[in-house]
């Protein structure tokens, strides 16, 4: 299947480009007699000219979380600050909680340029890069400090770039915490507590045998679908960062929280690599510098909304929480430390070890 997608996005590709090629010629004649460096009678600035200017755009960026979640909260922040570096040239239309493009058909739509820009959690884009379930790896990173260090060093790079040859370019990754896990069964402190019970996760090999291997089983739901499917107990609980729990509302259909922190909920921004090159460099040079600056925007919020979310929590008592003492964690690390070593060992280990070595 992923010599397939190969195929088709690589074929794709060089169809669009074969496109624009023949756009670009039918656009150079009409200009020609304009005047080289000059605007053309739309009022756009034209596409490739060093000295064109912002280019007026419309940028629709796509998601799947509420606005009041990280990932939300920066989306929000990106538009605030296109809007504003641009005076209004390039205006960004953002569509929250999947009400343009869903979990199964973000990237398709991306890649076919019907919509700029999507953030999809990182590993989903393992059908291109196995390499992005990286933060599936049970308890790859430390703490917040040591997942920043990779994400923004060479590693995190080197894995974003992975996406040139499929038609998309990674921006950024955005952060919406670490993942714990609620069920409506019983008060979860140890791996075999897990035992029999099902799981809904974003889907993966990886995450799916890190259930497996406490006993648990794992099935893939969109997100959007998880409250109805806990309502219903198609599936017994979830994993999910402690912001989107809170903001879901899980509380009213489980009983039992329990902070594992065993993975990362981690989304990357993913963007249509021929409409990015088709952008002059001051365009492309400003809308890098507010990406920048959403992604501080949503780690900021990951911290604040995280200790809000808790306190929400706790405050409406709906559910129980257990808080993992160090060697209750231990155990949950050792029941799936073969997960781990299986899985790291067919990554690309050039980035796997530059992941590790950002946390010392």
């Amino acid at each position: 299947m992923r010599g397939i997608e190969r195929v088709y996005t690589k074929n794709n590709k060089i169809m669009n480009i074969a496109k624009m090629s023949l756009l670009s010629l039918a656009l150079l004649f009409p200009l020609a007699g304009c005047g080289g460096n000059e605007a053309s009678s739309t009022g756009a600035a034209k596409v490739g000219t060093a000295d064109a200017g912002i280019q007026e755009l419309e940028i629709k960026l796509s998601h799947v979380a509420a606005d009041n979640t990280p990932k939300g909260l920066a989306a929000n922040k990106f538009k605030e600050l296109v809007e504003e570096k641009s005076d209004g040239k390039i205006e960004v239309k953002v569509f929250p909680s999947g009400q343009l493009y869903g979990d199964h058909d973000e990237l398709e739509a991306v890649q076919a340029g019907n919509v700029q820009i999507i953030i999809p959690s990182a590993a989903k884009l393992s059908g291109f890069e196995e390499t992005f379930e990286i933060f599936d790896l049970p308890f790859m990173f430390n703490d917040e400090a040591h997942l920043r260090a990779f994400e923004d060093g060479e590693g995190g790079q080197q894995l974003l770039s992975a996406l040139d040859e499929y038609g998309m370019k990674g921006l950024a990754f955005w952060p919406n915490g670490f993942k714990h896990v609620t069920n409506n069964k019983v008060a979860v402190d140890d791996p075999s507590d897990l035992k029999g019970l099902k799981i809904r996760t974003h889907g993966g090999q990886i995450i799916g045998e890190v259930y497996d291997a406490m006993g648990a089983a794992s099935t893939k739901i969109a997100f959007n679908e998880v409250y109805q499917s806990l309502q219903l107990g198609t599936i017994d609980g979830q994993e999910n960062s402690i912001v989107n729990i809170e903001t879901q509302k899980y509380g009213e259909v489980q009983n039992n929280l329990t902070f594992t922190g065993h993975a990362r909920s981690e989304y990357a921004v993913v963007t249509n690599k021929q409409w990015w090159d088709g952008l002059n460099q001051e365009t492309q040079d400003l809308l890098t510098e507010a990406m920048a600056g959403a992604t501080e925007e949503g780690r900021k919020q990951v911290e604040k909304l995280e200790t809000e979310s808790i306190e929400k929590i706790k405050s409406e008592g709906k559910m129980t929480i257990t808080e993992l003492t160090d060697e209750q964690k231990d155990a949950f690390r050792q029941a799936t430390q073969p997960v781990f070593d299986k899985w790291a060992g067919t990554m690309n280990q050039e980035i796997i070890t530059k992941a590790i070595e950002a946390g010392n």
